[in-house]
């Protein structure tokens, strides 16, 4: 999902003002899907008790709700399509960076995550959910930080230029500019020779790069890297994990101060996302 798509649903004048629930996210969300009906609805109402409830708790989450009142026309038609919504999982879910099944009535285990995808009044968005103690709740930390980057201007230097550098330079198949910026010495062109994407694929592939947003890896949050290779966040460590959202595919990214500056560890991620069905 790009920013442009972001701004347009976080700012749009459809924001409406809550008068209740939608049926069908009633319950606890002891489902994805049921709380991704809440959150819509809590978001698109700006109501903030309901969308405290289903998000996970980031710093200045409440930003994203408007200040839109509405007529009980209007509130009874948001109840109504997001009753409608036609959701689409996208991502296995997972446990540890491990991917996971759960059958029948087996509950998940808390930071079990997967992403969800919808179109909403004419935006794509993609969804990652997150399994807490108290049920499922959408993960905003992406759309926030879309936000922020989109109101500042980009950053040409750290560890996420360096991040969003290693993947454009892969997307875009420039492997002489690739070894400045792994902590390893690497053969750029091993990172690039699966990329044969056509212009036109290209262009707006290279366009959801540039735009997407990063964030920090919580606490103990782990990630599967196109290697197989596991990793977890330890704010204490000596390196770094930032994730980012392409399209509807989370990104993860590990980085290692060496001296100055920030180097990444290299990871094929053009054939990770082509196997995701992400490029």
């Amino acid at each position: 999902m790009t920013v442009r798509c972001i701004l347009a649903l976080l700012f749009s004048t459809a924001h409406l003002f809550s008068t209740g629930m939608p049926q069908s996210a009633s319950k606890a969300a002891e489902t994805p899907e049921a709380a991704i009906r809440g959150f819509i609805y809590a978001l698109y109402s700006n109501n903030a008790a309901d969308f405290r409830k289903w998000t996970v708790d980031d710093p200045g989450r409440e930003e994203l709700l408007g200040k839109q009142h509405s007529t009980a026309e209007q509130i009874a038609g948001l109840r109504r399509e997001v009753d409608r919504m036609d959701l689409t999982q996208v991502a296995p879910f997972t446990t540890g960076g491990k991917q996971v099944k759960v059958e029948g009535t087996a509950k998940f285990q808390t930071g079990t995550k997967t992403i969800y995808s919808t179109g909403f009044r004419g935006n794509l968005l993609a969804i990652p959910m997150v399994y807490t103690e108290s049920g499922w709740k959408a993960d905003v930390r992406f759309w926030l930080a879309a936000i922020k980057e989109a109101r500042e201007p980009q950053r040409r230097a750290g560890p996420e230029a360096v991040a969003k550098a290693f993947l454009y330079y892969i997307l875009a198949k420039q492997p002489q500019k690739l070894a400045p910026l792994s902590a390893a010495p690497i053969r750029g062109e091993d990172y690039t020779e699966a990329n044969h994407l056509p212009g036109g694929d290209l262009d707006q592939i290279l366009s959801l790069c540039i735009e997407m947003a990063l964030v920090r890896a919580r606490a103990g949050e782990s990630f599967r890297m196109p290697s197989g290779e596991i990793i977890r966040s330890d704010p204490k460590g000596e390196t770094m994990i930032l994730v980012g959202m392409l399209g509807v595919s989370e990104v993860a990214f590990q980085l290692k101060r060496i001296g100055a500056e920030w180097k990444i560890v290299p990871q094929k991620y053009f054939e990770m996302l082509r196997s995701a069905g992400a490029i």
